[in-house]
């Protein structure tokens, strides 16, 4: 249905419509009353009314057949429209404009409906040059007196301000709403991607034996060593994100990986590495999630750059990169296996202490001995876990599969 279609599109392109079937309108009007009266005045005035007519609708045709402020045709159509205005100013004699300026003042308005806001200052400030110009030069040698032609000049240029006002307004609220419109749009593709690392979770249990708890308590821990570090909680939603897809990662890594014991070999450990990646492939470009992508991907990142995937050094790894790194093995070393016993924080702190400078940065050792110090019995109660096939255990047990690897790559090498 026309109707439907018709409100279905954007407000400001309505107003455009409507704003080219005002102009459009008039000018018939003009025509049909100049041909009954037999008036020249009037021919001028409605061929005004059509070139704004045409103005308004070609500037409705341009912004649906263009997306984007960055487009290069708004800029385009931006400046003729603009040019064109000029020529029609310039082209009548000096009567017109006395009949046209008030028809002028739209196109701030119809240039704020569809133009970006740094183009909208371009031309808004062109546009109030060229009013005031010709304001002003159109009232020299006329009959009126100074004082009269003072009032009407100042009035004309209120009128012309209110104009520019009134587009800028346009301008601000199309930008608002575009803001609000890519929000919702990115809140949908985190929520979509949250569901789907959701539905892997009892496929991840399944599959490595391990309980989903492992979630919650690697975002607790890492929430409370950014707060310790950082003095903040800005990366609480991120955490939980990286929480949620380091334990869902596992599922990339073939079945029989799961069965293995000791060290794997350098094929599997490549294929181990690729679970850095996930963030990569799963967030995409999404921009609210670079962060998150990046910092997944350097994990397994070591100070002193033995880690993967890209050997990075110092200052070239995130922070919380590190810090996910830390506790992925704190975790591993306080968890029970059924081959050996866990240890406890305090144990755990010293192994990962003797690993400060080599494979993380001193300063994040030392902070999250700080939260360890303080944390409730709530971190000795994950040794009560049941983990019977739990991915880690420390660098120098005999049995490791390929969960332990995962954690501690690149640690033994150091530790020798």
């Amino acid at each position: 249905m026309l109707v439907n279609r018709l409100f279905a599109e954007p407000p400001h392109r309505l107003l455009l419509l409507l704003i080219s079937s005002i102009f459009a309108i008039l000018a018939l009007f003009e025509l049909v009353n100049t041909a009954l009266a037999e008036r020249n005045g009037s021919s001028e005035l409605a061929a005004t009314l059509a070139v704004l007519s045409v103005v308004s609708g070609g500037l409705l045709y341009v912004d649906k057949r263009t997306k984007g402020y960055q487009n290069p045709s708004r800029k385009v159509i931006a400046f003729i429209v603009f040019l064109l205005i000029i020529g029609v100013s310039i082209y009548f004699h000096p009567g017109i404009f006395d009949q046209a300026w008030t028809f002028l003042l739209f196109y701030p308005v119809m240039l704020g409906l569809i133009a970006s806001g740094r183009e909208y200052k371009l031309y808004s400030l062109l546009y109030l040059l060229l009013f005031f110009g010709l304001g002003i030069v159109r009232h020299e040698g006329s009959e009126f007196s100074e004082s009269s032609m003072i009032q009407t000049v100042e009035f004309r240029i209120l009128i012309s301000l209110g104009s520019v006002l009134l587009g800028g307004i346009a301008v601000l609220t199309r930008e608002q709403q575009k803001k609000h419109v890519e929000s919702i749009a990115l809140q949908q593709q985190k929520q979509q991607i949250i569901n789907l690392l959701q539905s892997f979770i009892s496929v991840g249990e399944r599959k490595t034996q391990t309980s989903r708890k492992e979630i919650s308590d690697m975002s607790h821990l890492l929430k409370a060593l950014w707060k310790e570090h950082q003095g903040n909680t800005s990366k609480d939603w991120e955490i939980d994100m990286l929480s949620l897809l380091h334990f869902v990662s596992r599922v990339k890594l073939p079945d029989y990986m799961f069965e293995k014991e000791g060290k794997l070999s350098e094929f599997e450990l490549e294929v181990v590495q690729e679970h850095c990646f996930m963030a990569r492939e799963l967030f995409g470009d999404v921009p609210d999630l670079l962060d998150a992508q990046n910092t997944f991907l350097y994990h397994h990142e070591k100070v002193n750059g033995t880690g993967y995937p890209y050997r990075l050094k110092d200052d070239q790894i995130p922070i919380l990169s590190q810090m996910l790194g830390l506790v992925e093995v704190f975790l591993a070393i306080t968890t029970p296996r059924s081959y050996r016993d866990s240890l406890s924080k305090s144990e755990a702190y010293e192994e990962i202490e003797s690993l400060a400078g080599t494979a993380y940065r001193k300063d994040i050792v030392e902070a999250f001995g700080r939260i360890i110090n303080r944390e409730p019995p709530r971190i000795e109660r994950l040794k009560e876990i049941i983990h019977t096939r739990e991915p880690q255990a420390r660098a120098d047990d005999y049995k490791l599969d390929v969960r332990e690897n995962i954690a501690y790559s690149g640690l033994q090498e150091e530790q020798e």
